[in-house]
């Protein structure tokens, strides 16, 4: 580089030195720096990133604790109510309707036992309708078909 330019540098508002880039966008003139000295890099060196720090109010088993008795608190007032009990007169309700066999019917309150709201619905029911409600599910259920009258 000596030999081509000898002496002379480049100064003034255009000068840049071997370390500075080749392109760079400014966007005012106050940005626009030059080179002094030939050999240094006129750019900045970009600040460095800080550590994000994380506050922490509560202790983390406490938080934990927290979240638990909610939860646990959630699952007593989801059953605190008298939607999961089936009635208790259920089974002699279902005994009452003849003409199934008992293996039918016990299947059948077995069903009613896991779904107490159609177990509730069911004891709502007038005989005639009781007794549809069974023969539908024995018919789904084992393909066997009753006669209602």
């Amino acid at each position: 580089m000596e030999t081509i330019f000898g002496t002379t540098t480049a100064t003034g508002k255009y000068a840049k030195s071997g370390n500075d880039p080749l392109s760079i966008d400014v966007e005012d003139e106050s940005e626009m720096q030059t080179s002094p000295n030939v050999g240094e890099s006129s750019s900045k060196a970009p600040p460095k990133k800080k550590a994000k720090i994380v506050h922490i109010e509560d202790d983390p088993l406490v938080s934990t604790l927290k979240d638990g008795y909610k939860m646990m608190a959630d699952a007593l007032a989801k059953s605190g109510g008298d939607d999961d009990v089936a009635p208790d007169d259920l089974w002699d309700a279902l005994v009452a309707i003849q003409g199934f066999d008992e293996a039918y019917i016990s299947h059948y309150y077995a069903y009613l036992i896991d779904n107490p709201k159609t177990a509730k619905a069911f004891m709502k029911l007038k005989f005639d309708n009781k007794l549809v409600s069974v023969s539908r599910y024995v018919e789904k259920n084992f393909g066997v078909l009753y006669n209602l009258k």
